[in-house]
């Protein structure tokens, strides 16, 4: 299966697994060390094919396809120029976004920490912005970290592939159910 095939069927998946919603979250992946291809602005997840797919040159910042890619293309190169993921996941999925807001994460699952790693809150500035880009980018400088939360936002996931970065997207959001059944249980897992 080839880049674009992958991003696409992962970006679905993401849709119907309720991490985005029609039109919420970007994905990209890195091919030939400078380019990525990244999803479109305004085309509805559950429809993306392949060809709605935006080319945006890392170095240059050259922007190709029939669609605008994400506002938040900016921040996947950003990412990509200090990081060597080859994958980047951003959903708006929900529980996680709820514990990030009314708390913190506390360690539930040894499995789901194993995958996710330290995930790093951050407080929400604008979408799209350089000011966002560059604070996300800032927080994978440690390798320990594989996720970024912004608070009232979403989450962003790096990867070596598609696949782990999807993995830390799904990991952490288990990992924010459980800790919401036991806050309404009022239990701690340990």
């Amino acid at each position: 299966m080839n880049l674009k095939t992958e991003l696409v069927n992962c970006v679905k998946d993401l849709y119907t697994l309720g991490l985005n919603t029609a039109i919420s979250g970007n994905h990209s992946v890195r091919f030939k060390r400078i380019w990525m291809w990244i999803t479109p602005s305004e085309v509805p997840r559950y429809k993306m094919r392949f060809t709605d797919l935006s080319r945006v040159n890392i170095k240059t910042k050259a922007l190709t396809g029939k669609h605008k890619p994400s506002r938040e293309w900016v921040m996947h190169t950003k990412i990509y120029e200090n990081t060597d993921a080859n994958a980047i996941v951003h959903c708006h999925s929900p529980y996680t976004l709820g514990i990030s807001i009314s708390s913190r994460f506390e360690e539930a699952l040894e499995e789901a920490k194993i995958i996710v790693g330290d995930p790093v809150i951050i407080e929400d500035v604008p979408s799209g912005s350089v000011e966002l880009a560059s604070n996300i980018s800032k927080c994978f400088e440690d390798n320990r970290v594989r996720a970024v939360i912004i608070k009232n936002h979403g989450v962003v996931a790096i990867g070596k592939n598609l696949d782990k970065a999807r993995s830390v997207v799904e990991s952490l959001e288990e990992w924010s159910k459980v800790l919401t059944v036991c806050k309404i249980f009022n239990t701690k897992y340990k």
